[in-house]
């Protein structure tokens, strides 16, 4: 599933919201994958979830690119939680076309701030995760594989640009 992005200034790579996993599981399904993990790219929230009669209705959904990244899905998470909305779905994309995806509720995050809210997993109480805006190379580097060659070569130069060239014993090789 291919999802537009919204690109950030100066470096022109997309900017994503990702996964950030705050406590770990209990529980063994952490490590076989069934968990999202650091770095999982958001492609999709459902919030305030409840079914009946084998069909479910939503609150809210919402697909990504995200206005306003992590900020825009906190002031969401905010509202939902206010009108005790509180059961959310989470798709995520890891790895290219592979999917996972997370019942869970909103919880309050008052380690990182007030209006800060954090999503504590259904099945694993002990599981919580957040948000973070990241570039997708950013993901893919977490995930563990390799972005598209096009995009390992602008980040290259973006490198070269900002720390190697900005050096005054950096000289251009010209050939």
């Amino acid at each position: 599933m291919t999802m537009e992005r919204m690109n950030s200034t100066g470096g022109g790579s997309s900017t994503v919201l990702s996964i950030e996993c705050l406590r770990g599981s209990s529980m063994a399904d952490e490590w076989t994958g069934d968990m999202l993990q650091t770095g999982d790219i958001v492609e999709e929230l459902r919030i305030g979830g409840s079914s009946s009669s084998g069909g479910s209705s939503y609150g809210g959904f919402v697909r990504s690119p995200f206005k306003n990244g992590k900020a825009g899905v906190q002031k969401i998470l905010h509202n939902f939680f206010k009108s005790n909305q509180t059961s959310i779905q989470v798709l995520v994309r890891r790895k290219g076309d592979q999917f996972a995806e997370l019942q869970a509720c909103i919880v309050p995050n008052d380690s990182a701030g007030r209006k800060q809210y954090m999503l504590r997993s259904i099945a694993d109480p002990n599981y919580a995760v957040g948000f973070s805006d990241r570039t997708e190379a950013e993901c893919f580097a977490l995930q563990g594989i390799s972005p598209p060659p096009a995009s390992l070569f602008r980040i290259w130069i973006e490198w070269c640009e900002g720390t190697v060239m900005s050096h005054p014993w950096f000289v251009p090789i010209v050939f």
